[in-house]
C-alpha cells in the first residue's frame, strides 16, 4: 500500500467515524429522552454512551482535518480552486459549528447530564445550555451539516469546483 492510499483510507474512516456514531447515538438517544427510560439507570448508559461517541467524533474530526491537511501540502493541491471552495466551507461552516459542539456537548450538556443522574438540581443556565445542545443547535446542526458535507465530498471526489454560470 502506497503512502497516499494509506493517508486517504485514514481520512475516509475519520469521516466514517466523524458522521457515523455520533448521529446514531444521538438518534438512540432522542428515542429515549422524553420517556421514563431515560430516567433510570438504563438511561444513564444511553447518556453515557452518547457522550462517549460525540468525543470520537471530535477526535475522528481532528484526525480528518489533519489528514486533509496533509494531502493539501504533501500532494501539491493548496493552488486548486477546488481545494479553495472545500477550505472555505469547511473553515465557515463545518469547523464553527463542530466547536460549538465541542462547547456545548463535550463540557456542557455532559457536565450538567452527569448532575443530573447525581439527582443535583442544575442551575437555570445549565438547563438553558442542555435545551439548546438538545433542541435548536442540534436542528440547525442536523439542516446545515449534510448539505455542508455533500458539499465538500463533491468537490474533493470530483475535483471540480463550483460555478456560478
Amino acid at each position: 500500500m502506497n503512502e497516499y492510499t494509506l493517508v486517504k483510507l485514514v481520512h475516509l474512516g475519520a469521516l466514517i467515524f466523524w458522521l457515523g456514531p455520533a448521529l446514531g447515538a444521538w438518534f438512540v438517544f432522542k428515542a429515549v429522552e422524553d420517556s421514563e427510560y431515560l430516567a433510570g439507570s438504563a438511561g444513564h448508559k444511553v447518556s453515557r454512551v452518547f457522550f462517549y461517541t460525540i468525543v470520537l467524533e471530535h477526535i475522528a474530526f481532528a484526525v480528518l482535518l489533519a489528514t486533509g491537511f496533509y494531502m493539501a501540502l504533501d500532494y501539491g493541491w493548496l493552488g486548486a480552486e477546488w481545494l479553495s471552495q472545500k477550505l472555505t466551507i469547511v473553515m465557515l461552516v463545518i469547523v464553527p459549528l463542530e466547536v460549538v459542539d465541542v462547547v456545548l456537548g463535550n463540557w456542557l450538556a455532559n457536565s450538567a447530564t452527569k448532575k443530573l443522574y447525581a439527582g443535583a438540581v442544575l442551575k437555570p443556565w445549565e438547563q438553558v445550555g442542555l435545551r439548546l445542545y438538545h433542541g435548536a443547535f442540534t436542528k440547525l446542526a442536523l439542516l446545515i451539516m449534510p448539505l455542508a458535507v455533500i458539499a465538500v465530498m463533491y468537490l474533493a471526489i470530483g475535483k471540480l469546483e463550483f460555478t456560478l454560470w
